[in-house]
């Protein structure tokens, strides 16, 4: 590695962890972002400089996000800046280490988050990169001085295609990112080339599109068939309880502070992947016992006046369901009242049908504008439109008056997440 690394944007979630590893590293970290935002002001506290000058004898990593014409990137590649892509990066500094990677249309950052947290629990000082701030660190990277490195791999720019390793984690496979990959075809042959970069998989056997792949490796899943079964799975109030059967041994109760059998599968493949490379028994339920979820991920903002808020990231159709049923189940009889906010909309475009029916265990709905992630409008395509598609949801243009002993979740991955607080504050 140079002394000397830009990070183009470092105050996002893909970005700034790998800045977290560098500084903690001790090396030389620069980076620009539009915005101050906490990301950024925490790494700049870690000794980050940032700046919107270019240091020629800087390499500079860019993301997806960094288009062509970027002034700071024209900039970076007239002074013959090494360059990057993040993924790239990525990749160079997991060489010679042991990567645990997390892959999958959903689920990554919750799975990946867990991991590297059994890992830290463990003692065995792992790096990691994941997509989401830890609540338990306060950190989404870290540098350890093991070989272990637990990394999500994403492939909704076929970036995971640049890694290879140790082991890997696939939750599921469902048909998305078309945008780039184009095809049904090349996104599962995206995935097949994925699993045989590792040498061991560990791979959900519920998934039917996974199981059409006839992969090889360790299964997980609530199937019989599955090497590691997940049994007896309840939601008690907001934590889970639930047992694991692999072969002849039956690891009963298990606690995770965590919402929905989503949760307790992705747990499956960690407990599996964990127990795999020697980590005990007794470290993963300390590990999971106190495991506080990530930031954005079912994150509680608050309560005021007998009404809580959460904030979830879930942006797809298949996320939103799973997240509102989940949370339905573990509130029980109280009042349930989603915020959803779109992104982008090509997703609001092909997934209006899946939309019309994700919302169905909320109690009441509210449909905001679509954030556009940078996506030029379709016409036709708006929240309003959503918003008809959904039956009893409402467009949002006020706040509505909630109700003492209502759950509010603001869902998407744009910039709702700021809601919460304003309806917090908006109660007092």
């Amino acid at each position: 590695m140079n002394e000397k690394t830009h990070f183009l944007g470092i105050g996002g979630i893909g970005m700034s962890a790998l800045a977290h590893i560098l500084l903690e590293k001790g090396e030389k970290v620069l980076g620009s972002d539009q915005s101050q935002s906490a990301v950024v002001q925490a790494l700049e506290d870690k000794g980050a400089v940032i700046s919107n000058e270019m240091d020629s004898e800087s390499q500079v990593v860019f993301s997806s996000a960094i288009k062509e014409g970027h002034p700071l990137l024209e900039q970076a590649k007239k002074l013959g800046c090494p360059l990057y892509h993040r993924s790239q990066f990525l990749g160079k500094l997991m060489e010679g280490q042991a990567p645990l990677l997390v892959s999958g249309t959903h689920g990554k950052t919750s799975t990946s988050g867990l991991l590297a947290w059994v890992f830290l629990t463990a003692g065995l000082s792992p790096s990691y990169a994941v997509g989401g701030i830890l609540n338990n660190t306060g950190q989404n990277g870290g540098y350890g001085n093991s070989k272990w490195f637990v990394a999500e791999a994403d492939e909704s720019d076929g970036s995971f295609l640049n890694y290879g390793g140790e082991a890997a984690i696939l939750t599921n496979l469902e048909i998305e990112h078309l945008d780039f990959w184009k095809n049904e075809e090349k996104l599962i042959e995206g995935f097949r080339q994925f699993a045989s970069h590792v040498q061991t998989l560990v791979w959900c056997k519920d998934d039917p599109l996974l199981a059409s792949l006839d992969l090889q490796g360790i299964t997980y899943g609530t199937s019989k068939y599955a090497d590691w079964q997940l049994q007896s799975v309840h939601q008690e109030g907001m934590q889970l309880r639930f047992s694991i059967l692999y072969g002849e041994d039956c690891f009963k109760d298990i606690v995770l502070p965590l919402v929905g059998t989503h949760q307790a599968l992705n747990a499956c493949a960690v407990w599996a992947i964990a127990m795999t490379y020697g980590v005990s028994e007794a470290s993963l339920r300390e590990a999971f016992r106190t495991f506080k979820g990530v930031k954005r991920r079912l994150e509680k903002k608050g309560e005021a006046k007998g009404v809580v808020v959460y904030d979830d990231y879930a942006h797809h159709p298949t996320e939103v369901k799973a997240l509102l049923t989940s949370l339905k189940q573990a509130i029980g009889t109280r009042r349930l009242v989603a915020i959803f906010q779109p992104h982008r909309y090509t997703r609001t475009r092909d997934c209006m049908q899946e939309f019309a029916t994700a919302f169905d265990a909320a109690d009441e709905v509210y449909i905001t504008g679509i954030y556009s992630a940078g996506e030029i409008p379709i016409e036709g395509i708006s929240g309003e439109r959503l918003a008809e598609q959904i039956s009893g949801s409402i467009y949002w243009n006020k706040f509505p008056t909630f109700q003492e002993g209502d759950v509010v979740v603001t869902i998407g991955a744009g910039d709702i997440t700021h809601l919460g607080p304003q309806i917090l504050e908006n109660l007092v």
